[in-house]
């Protein structure tokens, strides 16, 4: 680091060429408009999150009831090792 301290300043010049700033806006401005499988790619993460987001949400938000609804099916379900365990003891 030494050495690099004492180095000689650059001295180049470090500006812009001539109409460099003309050229790069006019490249941007060239680009065609995305079509739809551009978008598509663009977004379909997002999207997939954001359902992925709202179905917990659903999901969280009614599971009382559907237990509640399933309740009475559940206890008609036999349990097979529930029915080992009487037949053991």
């Amino acid at each position: 680091m030494a050495a690099a301290r004492q180095a000689p300043a650059d001295s180049r010049d470090t500006a812009a060429p001539l109409g460099f700033a003309a050229r790069v806006c006019a490249h941007a401005f060239a680009q065609p408009a995305p079509d739809f499988a551009t978008l598509f790619t663009r977004f379909a993460p997002r999207a997939l999150g954001a359902c992925g987001l709202l179905m917990m949400l659903g999901v969280t938000l009614n599971i009382g009831t559907v237990l509640r609804a399933i309740e009475p099916e559940a206890t008609l379900i036999n349990d097979p090792v529930a029915e080992w365990l009487d037949a053991a003891s």
